[in-house]
């Protein structure tokens, strides 16, 4: 999973986002129904065999009306839009309904396909799936069809986006990393306005901008920064400390590459860490047949040590409660 795609996930799982995105993305008639806030599925939710198949996010909802009146989003990420794409959603939607259908008696839920679409160049691809087809109508009507939603968020204004804060500075974040340097500076300000008042979204899309696109992005975040001084004093010190922590202002100020050379090896462990936590995900794959929400909490927010400790539980642990206690 590329960093594109990690923090779409980690964007997805902010208090009321994903809630924000179905709202206002979905069909009125459909959001009218809506009984309570979406529920993010964990990827255990279907079989270990499956796992490699799914998107980037299935959501569920409850919707008014019975016990069997729900809802399933697959969200997906994409950052290239190929003729294809709806191929690879075609195959999620394939893989949920299968495991739907084991708890199915007579009707299956509504499977809803989202896609996220942060490319350079605008989505051309097509949005039905018989658009693929080469074949008459009466043919394409015995044949599998469905439409995506589709947010391409380079092609939409930043109000646009999202009228929820955390979401629409997140979705401007992606954006920023398929803008070109010409309009780069209006896409950050608008970022760092929309997340002023949420530092912890902050911090992670400061990190995302210098992953992807490292130094070239320092001096419209500084810029930026600097222009939402007046009254934004939190937001100020968030980015300061931000950017310190990593060594970029340092390397500035000294004027050598001494400090950068440290925000890239602070880069560089935080990525080795990401990899400790797939490697700890894949063991317990393989010995439990699942990843639990609460083995996702316990691996967040621990450094390299405790992980390679968690490494060697995932090994030994005889049941998933065993790694779960485990220090």
């Amino acid at each position: 999973m590329g960093s594109h795609d990690k923090v779409f996930r980690r964007l997805m799982k902010e208090q009321g986002v994903a809630e924000a995105l179905l709202r206002e993305r979905l069909p009125r008639e459909l959001v009218a129904r809506f009984a309570g806030p979406p529920e993010l599925l964990s990827e255990s939710f279907v079989d270990a065999a499956l796992r490699q198949h799914l998107a980037d996010l299935v959501l569920r909802v409850r919707l008014k009306g019975g016990k069997r009146a729900i809802v399933y989003c697959v969200v997906e990420h994409k950052r290239t839009e190929g003729t294809f794409a709806l191929v690879q959603v075609l195959r999620y939607l394939t893989a949920l309904y299968a495991h739907l259908a084991k708890t199915s008696r007579r009707s299956l839920p509504a499977v809803v396909p989202l896609v996220i679409y942060n490319g350079e160049r605008p989505w051309k691809g097509p949005r039905r799936f018989s658009e693929l087809v080469d074949a008459s109508k009466k043919v394409k009507r015995l044949t599998v069809d469905f439409e995506v939603v589709l947010v391409d968020v380079g092609r939409e204004s930043a109000g646009a986006l999202s009228s929820h804060p955390t979401l629409r500075g997140g979705l401007l974040g992606l954006k920023a990393a398929a803008t070109p340097v010409t309009h780069l500076q209006a896409v950050i300000s608008q970022m760092l306005a929309a997340l002023a008042h949420d530092e912890s979204t902050l911090r992670l899309f400061l990190h995302y901008l210098m992953s992807v696109a490292g130094r070239d992005a320092l001096p419209f975040v500084e810029r930026a920064a600097k222009q939402q001084r007046d009254g934004k004093e939190t937001t100020m010190q968030t980015i300061s400390e931000f950017l310190e922590s990593r060594g970029y202002r340092r390397g500035k100020r000294q004027g050598h590459r001494q400090g950068l050379e440290q925000g890239l090896e602070k880069g560089r462990e935080e990525g080795r860490e990401e990899g400790l936590r797939d490697a700890i995900r894949r063991v317990l794959m393989k010995r439990f047949k699942r990843v639990t929400l609460s083995v996702e909490q316990k691996l967040e927010g621990v450094d390299a040590a405790a992980l390679h400790r968690l490494h060697d539980a995932a090994l030994s642990a005889k049941s998933l409660k065993a790694f779960l206690s485990a220090h």
